[in-house]
């Protein structure tokens, strides 16, 4: 393989292509400019530049190829053999960027491949573009995101990569062909032939390659399309489908054709241009055994003369000779020898003769007097260096029969005019045509050009056979001056050693090859370009009723019914287009029998007043049917006509056919149809049918579970009903009976409202409702006292915008419990207190559509508390000293004396009482403390630290217990939570809760202890597997001194207050506590504390939510 190199400097029409691939290459890098951006990822752009180095490395593994397809021919006028094709791993990088990197990127790479594959065979400075634009079609099939299935594969490499390959084929050609341009034909079929040496090797390198990169896109995250999500260009109208049809189709026909057309007649140009050569070379090859015949005829007839056989005088044998020499244009010089071989007479004579004999001249001369034989020569150079061809015969006695001598005959054969007749009929074959001849040793022995006489000239034998002939070889050869095509035929000349050889330009079979196809190939191409131009035409002639039915379907899914559906014709398009337009005409018939529903429904929705919303619905049902009368008759609960309603002509005497009417329709299930009021009998007298309406249709107005009315319309001729009308009544009786019904329902309501609004208004308690957006709907009076505000200002407000006191808003803003109510003490400026229970109201559905709070004026049992905790205070404390000395008493009672069993028995029970009361006391008094806020703590403290701590000191408490079976267990915490607050309280919280639990968790139960921190608070979790708490006793849980009254607890110690504790505490820091239970499952209670600094309006708040 060759090195890297370009032909420099470029062609003329090189130039030119240049001018044009740099302006396409710039528009094809803005138009894939987002595929450049994404480069900024370190990812892609490494993955850019290894691509490019792979290039460069690709040409280092180069395989020589040949197909046998082509014969590869060099350059026009250029002595130098072509660069065979070969294989190499170029196309790899090139399908890779594509397939992983883009169109954009793709192209700049399969550029610097092209240049390194260029450089290696073609050489042209244009050939890179080639590469270029297979990258980027490459990457335009491999990335495009159509839907489909011929889409999905185009996407595959092993079909993307040959067909990008195949489809950029063309540039190629186009370089090749503007590097020798100036060689006309010679030039088209040089390029040709190189372009399609090269494709078949690019093609399978191409298709390797593909290979590679499908086999990659086995794994998912490879793919460069995970999903398709536009529709194909083709698929948007039919006429474009037809175009992506018709169009390829008609271009792969004209493109074979055209192959056909040049195959054809360059087969056919050839074999005719062959065949003339091979009746130019027969003619010679004729010529030339009349030739040597001739020359040996002639020179035994001037042996024969007498006086040459019976004169020895030379002057007359020079005159004879020279006499023989004029009579015809042969021989350039007559000798003749005696016997001895001495020569007796030469003409013409020195200096135009030569005396002198060559080599073989003599050695035939030798031979002729030996054997009396007539000797020719082989074509030889004489002593002055011409090329001559020499005849002996000899002299002979024709009556003794004896050899006299011998005659040597010379003909000079670039001046011998019968060979020069045969040479010049290979001359000039179709103008162009050169011929020679060429002897049994391959010499050139007669040639135009007396400067090739004496060259050798050999059958090209690896040359394949262009044509069939009768005799001779015909074949395709480099001409060896200019090296471009040329056609040789060569020709045996019978009975005589020679070969005749034509040499004819390639250029004469391109040239009547073109004169006979041009014709055909402008037809077609005027064929092709036509139906190009046409088929477009005819497919939007054909599709142009579909796009007629298509945009009616368009305007009437948008809603406009007013322009008809015309479509010519009676074919199946336009039977379609007729049923468009019966379509069209139901739905809009439909669509205006929908908007008179429409207004009546949004009537009859905008009141709810009979008189009201009666007229609309009666009006509506005229219009719909053009009747002459609409009325509807109310009946009574009993079912009697009680009040008529009417719209329509004013009609007299219509009274008793109401009443007819009401009481045939309002047991009927269905509309009761009177197409002839005249033959209905049964419905009424005679006298009251006769009137002015002659067809009705009865219609029951039905609710849930009565008739309140009966509807029917009237008409002034007899007539048929059709089922779009009485679905049309049918619906607009529907809407009479939503409007009657909520008419009676609004009569309800407004009842219930007033009622409703007289208990808020009597209430002492306050009341405030709200919607889901916490805004205020509603505002009794004693909410209006208690807050000062207006409820015609509040309504309508949020309620942190309302004037409502900070508690109450801090209350709203708290997240609404999954059950249960918020609950909360919100003190008034007057100094009230009022505790508040926030509900929400959820729908019918579960869903929460606002909250209601009702708050109760307890100011007086605030006072009742805090008289009721002064005095456990102050009994408390004064309990504290007699306990102490009947402890001190009653443990010195065994210092006295010996004490019986029974005694030590009561000493125990009165020491156990006394434990009690002196727990219960301290409990009091910590709780005054823990609500007074003595003595409490702010520091940062570790949680997770302080219920480990609490834990192991509850573990002696468990292991008490250890005959339960009972299990304590400490979750790992999640998070890191940090309070400000009081460590000893939060331990006795835990403590507290652990105790809980242990004491109501039965044998083989688990407590669970545990930590979670959150954003902006963490939550202390203790569970159990215990006997659960009862709805009702959740509620009061955390009450001072409030114990469950259970059968399975009455053994349980306890003084009702370590949970009243556990809540103080909590709600010192800011928190809350809650418990979940389920009956004979368990108890989970939480305490949620705030992170880091304490809110000082969240202190002593209750927060507690009930479970």
């Amino acid at each position: 393989m060759g090195e890297i190199a370009f032909h420099t400097p470029p062609a003329t029409w090189e130039y030119l292509l240049l001018a044009l691939y740099a302006p396409v290459m710039i528009v094809l890098l803005v138009y894939t400019w987002r595929d450049f951006k994404k480069l900024r990822d370190w990812r892609r752009a490494l993955l850019f530049l290894g691509l490019l180095v792979a290039s460069r490395l690709a040409v280092l593994w180069v395989q020589p190829f040949s197909s046998g397809l082509f014969n590869l021919l060099p350059p026009p006028n250029v002595p130098d053999s072509p660069d065979a094709p070969f294989i190499s791993l170029l196309s790899l990088p090139v399908v890779a960027a594509g397939a992983w990197l883009g169109p954009g990127p793709a192209l700049i790479v399969g550029l610097v491949s092209g240049i390194w594959r260029a450089g290696m065979t073609t050489h042209g400075v244009t050939d890179p573009f080639h590469f270029a634009f297979f990258g980027f079609l490459a990457g335009f099939f491999l990335r495009q995101d159509y839907r489909g299935r011929p889409p999905l594969i185009a996407r595959q490499p092993f079909l993307a990569g040959p067909l990008a390959m195949l489809l950029a084929s063309p540039l190629l050609l186009l370089s090749v062909f503007a590097r020798v341009a100036g060689w006309g034909l010679a030039a088209v079929d040089y390029a040709v032939n190189l372009a399609g040496a090269n494709l078949v090797p690019a093609l399978l390198e191409c298709f390797v390659a593909a290979i590679v990169v499908q086999a990659a896109y086995i794994s998912p995250r490879l793919r460069p399309v995970h999903a398709a999500y536009r529709s194909p260009p083709y698929t948007r109208t039919l006429n474009r489908r037809l175009l992506f049809l018709f169009v390829p189709l008609i271009l792969t026909m004209t493109c074979a054709l055209v192959y056909a057309v040049t195959a054809t007649t360059l087969h056919v140009a050839t074999q005719e241009v062959i065949n003339e050569m091979a009746r130019d070379a027969h003619r010679a090859a004729e010529d030339i055994p009349y030739f040597i015949h001739t020359g040996q005829g002639l020179l035994e007839e001037f042996a024969n003369d007498e006086v040459l056989q019976q004169s020895d005088q030379a002057t007359l044998l020079e005159e004879h000779l020279r006499s023989d020499l004029r009579t015809v244009a042969f021989f350039n010089q007559l000798i003749l020898f005696d016997p001895d071989g001495r020569r007796l007479a030469m003409y013409p004579q020195e200096p135009t003769g030569d005396p002198e004999l060559t080599e073989q001249e003599k050695t035939l001369l030798q031979r002729v007097l030996e054997t009396g034989a007539t000797q020719i020569s082989t074509v030889h150079r004489s002593p002055r260096d011409e090329a001559i061809l020499s005849f002996l015969v000899p002299v002979e006695d024709e009556e003794t029969g004896e050899y006299l001598g011998a005659l040597l005959g010379r003909t000079q054969l670039d001046i011998n005019p019968v060979l020069n007749r045969a040479l010049s009929s290979l001359q000039w074959t179709r103008e162009s045509g050169k011929g020679f001849v060429v002897d049994e040793e391959w010499r050139i022995v007669a040639h135009s050009d007396s400067n090739m006489l004496f060259t050798e000239w050999r059958i090209d034998e690896s040359a394949p056979p262009l044509a069939t002939v009768r005799q001779g070889q015909a074949y395709e050869s480099p001409n060896p001056q200019d090296n471009t095509r040329e056609l040789v035929y060569c020709l045996e000349v019978e009975g005589y050693s020679w070969r005749v050889v034509v040499r004819l330009p390639y250029d004469v079979v391109l040239e009547q090859a073109r004169q006979v196809a041009t014709p055909l190939l402008f037809l077609q191409a005027l064929l092709g370009g036509g139906l190009v131009i046409v088929i477009p035409l005819v497919t939007s002639w054909l599709t142009r009723p579909l796009t007629q039915l298509a945009s009616a379907a368009d305007r009437i899914a948008e809603g406009d019914l007013a322009q008809p559906v015309q479509v010519a014709g009676d074919d199946e398009v336009a039977r379609v287009g007729h049923a468009f337009e019966d379509m069209r005409v139901r739905l809009k018939d439909r669509l205006d029998d929908l908007s008179l529903l429409l207004q009546v429904s949004q009537a009859v929705s905008a009141t709810l007043e009979l008189p009201e919303g009666m007229p609309f619905v009666l009006e509506g049902a005229l219009k719909a049917t053009n009747a002459q009368a609409a009325r509807i008759v109310f009946l009574s609960a009993s079912g009697a006509p009680q009040m008529v309603m009417s719209r329509g002509t004013p009609q007299e005497g219509l009274g008793a056919l109401d009443r007819a009417l009401a009481i045939a329709g309002r047991d009927q299930e269905r509309p009761l149809i009177v197409e002839n009021l005249a033959r209905a009998k049964t419905l009424a007298e005679p006298e009251v049918l006769e009137g002015p309406i002659k067809a009705v249709i009865v219609l029951p107005v039905r609710t849930k579970d009565r008739v309140p009315a009966v509807m029917w319309i009237g008409y002034g001729k007899a007539r048929q009903f059709d089922a779009s009308e009485v679905d049309l009544l049918s619906t607009l009786v529907s809407q009479t009976a939503v409007l009657v019904e909520n008419a009676r329902l609004f009569q309800a309501a407004e009842g219930g409202r007033r009622r409703l609004t007289a208990v808020l208004t009597s209430t002492s308690d306050a009341i405030l409702v709200t919607d889901r957006d916490d805004r205020i709907l509603l505002v009794n009076p004693a909410a209006e006292r208690s807050f000062g505000i207006a409820a015609q200002v509040a309504v309508g407000q949020k309620v942190d915008e309302a004037d409502l006191s900070p508690a109450m808003q801090a209350l709203f803003e708290e997240a609404a419990p999954e059950s249960g109510s918020l609950t909360g003490e919100v003190p008034l400026p007057d100094g009230r207190t009022l505790y508040a229970s926030i509900s929400t109201i959820l729908s019918a559905d579960g869903e929460r559509i606002g909250r209601v709070a009702l708050m109760r004026d307890i100011t007086h049992f605030k006072e009742l508390d805090e008289m009721k905790s002064e005095f456990v205070a102050t009994v408390s404390h004064d309990l504290r000293a007699p306990l102490t000395f009947m402890r001190g008493y009653t443990t010195m009672l065994p210092m006295v004396g010996e004490l019986s069993g029974k005694q030590s028995d009561y000493v125990e029970k009165i020491l156990h009482g006394v434990g009690q009361m002196s727990e219960l006391i301290d409990d009091l008094l910590n709780l005054g403390r823990i609500e007074a806020g003595i003595d409490l703590e702010r520091q940062p403290c570790h949680l997770g630290t302080i219920l480990v701590e609490a834990v192991d000191g509850m573990r002696a408490r468990a292991a008490a217990t250890a005959a339960k079976g009972l299990t304590l267990r400490l979750e790992p915490t999640e998070g890191s939570a940090v309070v400000a607050g009081d460590a000893a309280l939060l331990r006795q919280v835990i403590t507290n809760l652990v105790d809980n639990a242990i004491k109501y968790t039965p044998s083989g139960g688990v407590v669970t202890a545990g930590l979670s921190a959150h954003k902006d608070h963490c939550m202390i979790r203790i569970a159990d597997t215990g006997i659960g708490i009862a709805p009702d006793d959740r509620v009061r849980l955390f009450e001072k001194f409030y114990r469950i009254r259970r059968r399975d607890t009455a053994d349980i110690p306890g003084t009702g207050l370590g949970l009243a504790i556990v809540k103080s505490i909590v709600e010192r820091h800011g928190g809350k506590v809650w418990v979940e239970s389920e009956l004979n499952i368990g108890s989970t209670f939480y305490a949620s504390l705030p992170l880091g600094e304490i809110d000082a309006r969240t202190v002593g708040r209750n927060a507690i939510p009930a479970h």
